[in-house]
């Protein structure tokens, strides 16, 4: 999983940029996979045959969050735009890659403002990029590569939003066992960064009887202020999502999937957001609904250029999952509709 996780997290591919990384994923699914194809839209799909009609979407997002080049000048600057959810006080001297380039993010230093201006936030329309080779239209990805923070069990780098959850989804494939009631879809979705798109494309080719995606959880459990009390926290298993801004999870699918790691000794927690959605957020409307639930891998530092994940806690991730695909079956969605 280590190993996985690294080499996916290292690859470029920011939304509607995600061929690398596609053709990665699309080569490690065929291993396992009964079948697999590539969707007009780009979105990867491997394919379980089960015993039954009855069907279960997997999704975790091929893209990470990144910049393009609107505008470029004689000097070498380049001025970018927002591809994904940006904070941009944490851009400057951050340095970006695009598949030939590479620039350095900057802006006007605070010794050339004066003091009204020194205090305020810094502004995306403020930010430049510092490059003698990108081109106008050329995407950009944080350029980082993995590495241990100090414990072989800790990793900070790049990209794990959502590559994180594309690690489980293949290792969820190569460990599945015996066939499942039900045939599985594991979809490797793009422009979720963007719109949660690619979901939305996927979702309604396949139409499943319900979905899980696989994501990152906003971690919390770092001295942001006093007293703090975390919510998610490293190290102490996958996140299952109770709601979020776009999607309010299927009470009855995260009360299996809580059932289930208790059963099987899973450690987990339980994510509530106000802000913030996945993959789901599409998912669950498309067609006459489906139902789904999310289950998160605790990261820090979320949309930054540098996140931070638990490589145990990705284990975990997949333990659940492996536990709880083969007691989802036609009846069992039928008795999880009736809510006690």
């Amino acid at each position: 999983m280590k190993e996985l996780v690294t080499r996916l997290a290292n690859l470029y591919g920011t939304s509607g940029r995600e061929e690398t990384i596609a053709s990665v994923v699309k080569e490690e699914l065929e291993k396992t996979a009964d079948r697999v194809e590539t969707d007009k839209f780009g979105n990867v799909t491997a394919e379980k045959k089960g015993t039954s009609d009855f069907s279960i979407m997997l999704a975790a997002h091929l893209d990470e969050i990144g910049l393009a080049v609107e505008k470029t000048d004689e000097e070498g600057f380049t001025y970018p735009t927002k591809v994904g959810g940006w904070d941009p006080r944490i851009l400057p001297s951050s340095p970006m890659k695009s598949k030939e380039g590479w620039g350095l993010v900057s802006k006007s230093p605070k010794e050339l403002k004066d003091k009204k201006e020194r205090k305020k936030s810094v502004k995306f329309n403020e930010l430049f990029i510092e490059s003698q080779n990108l081109s106008q239209g050329d995407f950009l990805v944080k350029d980082a590569q993995v590495a241990e923070l100090g414990n072989p069990n800790i990793l900070a780098g790049k990209g794990f939003d959502d590559r994180a959850g594309v690690a489980i989804l293949i290792e969820t494939f190569k460990r599945l066992g015996e066939k499942t009631e039900a045939n599985i879809y594991g979809v490797g979705t793009v422009q979720e960064e963007v719109g949660l798109r690619g979901a939305g494309v996927a979702a309604f080719k396949l139409d499943p009887d319900l979905a899980i995606v696989l994501e990152v959880a906003l971690a919390d459990d770092m001295p942001v202020g006093n007293p703090h009390i975390p919510v998610v926290e490293l190290g102490e298993g996958p996140a299952i999502t109770v709601k979020d801004a776009t999607m309010i999870s299927h009470q009855g699918l995260n009360k299996l999937l809580i059932q289930t790691a208790e059963e099987e000794g899973i450690p987990h927690q339980l994510e509530t957001l106000e802000h913030g959605g996945t993959d789901a957020g599409r998912i669950h409307i498309t067609r006459e609904g489906i139902p789904s639930s999310v289950i998160g891998i605790p990261t820090r530092y979320l949309h930054s250029p540098i996140e931070v994940i638990d490589i145990r806690d990705l284990e975990k991730g997949v333990n659940l999952l492996t536990s709880v695909l083969p007691k989802l079956t036609k009846s069992k969605l039928e008795s999880l509709s009736i809510l006690d």
